[in-house]
């Protein structure tokens, strides 16, 4: 008996849906982009219950003629290539001619069109695929395309989206890349009977940017305009200081495609590497245009993916684009970029002076301290191109307070008294044993100051011990944050003046989706219309200063965060809000601490029930031995 047959026609198309229709964001994708095509000036998108219920699109573009509205619900049928070799050149966004007969095979659909030179339009009803009804319609000129009740006939696919607000967050991403790529055309995203986004379509990128993503991120964005013989790059980057926890804020367009591109992605990141620490990225809205011909946009099934031809000259184009305009800004004191994009940094002259501005370089003591001479600032390094590498030497260096060593004694004898901690001999350091618990070894540390302004230096029964003053005071106040949030009993501090925050729409989704969080963590907050965010109140101890850039870099980690229906999450979300408000409120590097300080934090650490590393794992107290210390002294 034979074993191969043929599907039967339903089940293929069913299959063919499988591939090109994911979620609802991907029908919302598909129509738009075939919106695109059509020169529409004007797109308005509708959803309501996520895309689940209801997709619908309505453009102002060419339209179609009766025959080719039936064509258009054909497989393999498309207006966009005649012949194979199209596919090596390809300029439109939609080609696969399966959009349209892959939606309709899951849901019930409508189509309704009228090209602008006839006088009545034509509709189409079909049903799991099925046309059941078609004729002339009276409309405006343009194409509708309404898709309801996505998966009614495909129960495995319907149960395995996620809740509504984050299908919505998707298709907010999606008409988020388009609206950027096309600021000619004038968008309009409503979500039930709330408009969630409207894009003037005057042509004005920053003007789009405003609309989509808000006001104040327009303000902190950088042109950029950058050609070599393979690509030109222009658009926006961001400034260090609206860098993000995640790349969410990253949009790269190929040719006017949204795409993602991991070449681009690292040249931009290369062209960061010194302004941003470890687990920030930079915001970008960046069009990189190549020849058709040189560029695979075929490579993934829904085109999210492209592949240059000259991979090499791409990514150095997005560096130096990014170098040139950061470099413009004068982000680094006294930088400026030559014609071949290198950095040059300040001589000594320029850095005296920013010293007598009151800008110290770290590694650099304030006049009238001591300590020894100065380390040149870890910036004043050559930048190299991408996957070049740069170094800066700066050495550990401890201060001495002013008036020389007997002002240090005598601190350092104020400085115990404080602290209340039983100084530790080390010839009896076996009193406190190397399995003793973390806690009770803290409490037995004799601080003696701080390093570099940013490690506590303690004697203790090992040997020297440095405290990471910030790792630690993270650890401290993320457990209290924590604990409080378990019990919704987290203080709230009240603001005088509410401070005002712009989400894009998938910010504002999730935040919808997981406003209780944020309740029982001490955020007292509501929508303020379209994509506006009123916060009157943060948990006691934060501050209002790390507010906005806490709750989008937490928006951004969910956007990021796709976990299945039914996983429970709140408890996991809950510890990474504690633990990402712990770090914005905890005392930085470089903070002076006095004697009275230093104790109140070995004492609070020693009271955490994990005090030997932060929330993110890094550790908060490292031991260098006495046999380590012998060994360096050569005894």
């Amino acid at each position: 008996m034979a074993r191969i047959r043929l599907l039967d026609e339903r089940t293929a198309n069913q299959i063919a849906a499988g591939e090109v229709v994911e979620r609802p964001a991907s029908v919302v994708k598909e129509l738009v982009e075939n919106a695109l095509d059509a020169q529409a000036k004007r797109i308005v998108v509708e959803v309501s219950g996520g895309g689940r219920e209801l997709v619908r699109v309505t453009d102002d573009g060419i339209g179609m003629v009766p025959e080719d509205a039936r064509l258009a619900l054909q497989r393999h049928a498309t207006s966009k290539i005649r012949t194979a070799e199209d596919l090596n050149a390809i300029t439109t966004l939609g080609f696969r001619g399966e959009a349209l007969p892959s939606i309709a095979a899951v849901s019930q659909f409508e189509l309704i069109t009228r090209p602008h030179d006839q006088l009545a339009g034509y509709r189409i009803l079909a049903e799991g695929g099925q046309i059941v009804a078609e004729g002339e319609h009276g409309c405006p000129a343009g194409t509708r395309v309404t898709v309801r009740d996505l998966f009614f006939n495909v129960p495995a696919r319907l149960k395995y989206l996620k809740t509504n607000a984050t299908e919505l967050a998707q298709i907010g991403d999606i008409l988020t890349r388009l609206a950027l790529a096309n600021p000619e055309v004038a968008f309009r995203f409503q979500s039930g009977q709330a408009q969630v986004f409207a894009t003037p379509g005057t042509g004005d990128l920053t003007a789009a940017v405003a609309a989509l993503l808000g006001r104040e991120m327009a303000k902190e964005l950088l042109p950029v305009d950058y050609r070599n013989d393979a690509a030109r790059v222009h658009g926006f980057v961001g400034r260090p200081t609206i860098a993000r926890a995640g790349r969410s804020h990253q949009y790269f367009f190929v040719n006017r495609r949204a795409v993602r591109t991991i070449a681009a992605r690292y040249a931009l990141e290369e062209a960061y590497a010194h302004l941003l620490p470890n687990g920030r990225y930079p915001v970008c809205i960046l069009f990189i245009e190549v020849e058709p011909h040189e560029v695979d946009v075929n490579v993934h099934p829904t085109k999210a993916e492209v592949r240059f031809q000259r991979d090499r000259e791409v990514r150095a184009a997005v560096y130096q684009a990014a170098r040139h305009a950061l470099g413009a800004a004068l982000l680094i004191p006294g930088t400026e970029v030559t014609a071949d994009g290198e950095v040059r940094v300040p001589d000594r002259a320029e850095e005296k002076a920013a010293l007598q501005r009151g800008w110290v370089p770290p590694g650099a003591g304030r006049p009238g301290e001591g300590g020894g001479r100065a380390a040149p600032p870890p910036w004043r390094v050559s930048a190299g191109g991408p996957g070049g590498q740069t170094t800066a030497r700066e050495p550990v260096q401890a201060y001495l307070p002013a008036g020389g060593l007997q002002a240090a004694l005598a601190q350092r004898a104020a400085e115990e008294a404080a602290a209340a901690v039983p100084a530790v001999d080390l010839a009896e350091a076996t009193l406190v044993p190397r399995s003793a618990e973390p806690g009770e070894l803290i409490r037995a540390l004799r601080p003696l100051g701080q390093v570099h302004r940013s490690y506590i230096a303690c004697d203790g029964p090992e040997g020297l011990y440095l405290i990471d003053q910030h790792a630690a005071h993270e650890r401290i106040f993320f457990e209290r944050l924590y604990a409080a949030a378990q019990e919704q009993a987290t203080a709230v501090q009240r603001l005088l003046f509410p401070l005002t925050l712009d989400l894009t729409p998938a910010q504002m989704a999730i935040w919808q989706e997981n406003a209780a969080i944020f309740a029982e963590s001490g955020f007292e907050a509501q929508p303020f219309g379209g994509n506006t965010l009123l916060i009157h109140g943060v948990p006691a101890g934060l501050g209002t200063d790390h507010v906005a850039r806490l709750v989008c870099d937490f928006l951004d980690r969910l956007q990021e965060d796709q976990v299945a229906p039914g996983t429970p999450v709140t408890d996991r979300r809950r510890r990474v809000l504690a633990a990402m408000a712990a770090c914005k409120a905890a005392i930085k590097a470089r903070d002076p601490l006095q004697p009275e300080d230093i104790a109140a934090l070995l004492s609070d650490l020693a009271a955490c029930a994990s005090p030997e590393t932060c929330p993110h794992g890094r550790p908060t107290v490292i031991c260098v031995s006495i046999s380590e210390l012998e060994k360096r002294f050569k005894r």
